[in-house]
């Protein structure tokens, strides 16, 4: 394949792809690692320039080339699509089974306002539609997803954007101070909403952040094999610092996000239909801008399975 990257205009952080064929990737070992050395040059952050709409089989070929293709989020944590009424203690191979009787593929993750097989419009709740805070996937979990990768099949007119935050230029500019504090330190990720505020299924709003649900991780992490450092965040909403008193915990994780989501290490992405973006969950935080309700936006979403998060030395 005749690969061409270019760098996003007006950012630090990101390349645009063009040139790929997601079918003929399985078979090009070269272009596979041209795209994986790109990712780590530019912060986690590609926008594939596809121009038309990606088959299943085609993302999840795509998604290969990151990582082992991971089940989608229902699957693997209990929340969302895997769950079945009444039958709550299926295991996730009986859930695969069951998903793909319906004819559903169980890597994928269906993200919108849109019946993913009848392409009507559906109702879904309001927060939906609002801000999705700054955070990192699944990040509640031991060991969380590496890559991620967006498919945009319908956009609304306006809104709806994605924002992606390095990690690695936030790590790189920490002032002598904060990054003295996390020396050692620990963040607790919670487990009880999701990155757009919404409480989710089974679970019951902690107390305290001491109290809430969820796995502790470095603060500072690093990438295997490269010199990449990182902050590792999470989400601001019930994160807690490992071991500190709640008032302390809470003022230093106020400073370490006024830090880490400046503008600066900001890239804001406008979707057109058939793009795909692929982003490292160990080097960018992402979000997402409101919707008007009356729009649509109808995503695919697929994942690569997770490694053990891994403490900076620095």
């Amino acid at each position: 394949m005749d690969i061409e990257i270019q760098r996003i205009d007006g950012a630090l952080f990101g390349a645009r792809i063009f040139g790929v064929e997601p079918s003929a990737l399985p078979d090009d070992a070269t272009a596979a690692d041209v795209l994986r050395r790109a990712a780590i040059e530019h912060h986690g952050t590609l926008v594939f320039e596809f121009g038309r709409m990606l088959e299943v089989g085609e993302l999840n070929a795509l998604t290969r080339v990151f990582g082992e293709n991971e089940f989608a989020p229902g699957l693997i944590t209990g929340y969302g699509k895997g769950k079945v009424d009444g039958e709550e203690d299926l295991t996730i191979e009986e859930q695969v089974v069951r998903l793909e009787q319906q004819g559903i593929d169980p890597y994928l993750l269906f993200l919108g306002n849109v019946h993913p097989r009848t392409g009507e419009r559906i109702e879904i709740t309001e927060k939906f539609f609002g801000d999705w805070e700054w955070h990192t996937d699944m990040s509640y979990i031991p060991n969380p997803p590496t890559f991620t990768l967006l498919h945009s099949r319908q956009i609304p007119t306006e809104g709806g954007d994605t924002g992606f935050c390095s990690q690695v230029l936030a790590a790189r500019t920490l002032p002598t101070e904060l990054r003295r504090q996390l020396e050692g330190r620990r963040i607790k990720h919670d487990s009880t909403y999701s990155s757009n505020g919404s409480l989710r299924v089974g679970m019951t709003e902690p107390a305290t952040p001491i109290d809430a649900i969820g796995t502790y991780h470095p603060i500072l992490r690093r990438l295997p094999g490269t010199e990449h450092e990182a902050l590792f965040l999470g989400r601001r909403t019930n994160g807690y610092v490992e071991d500190l008193p709640l008032e302390e915990s809470e003022a230093l994780l106020d400073a370490l996000w006024a830090h880490a989501t400046k503008d600066e290490f900001t890239y804001r992405h406008e979707w057109r239909c058939g793009q795909v973006v692929v982003w490292d969950n160990r080097l960018v935080m992402h979000c997402r801008y409101p919707v008007d309700p009356s729009e649509t936006r109808f995503m695919w979403r697929t994942q690569t399975v997770g490694e053990e998060v891994v403490a900076s030395s620095a």
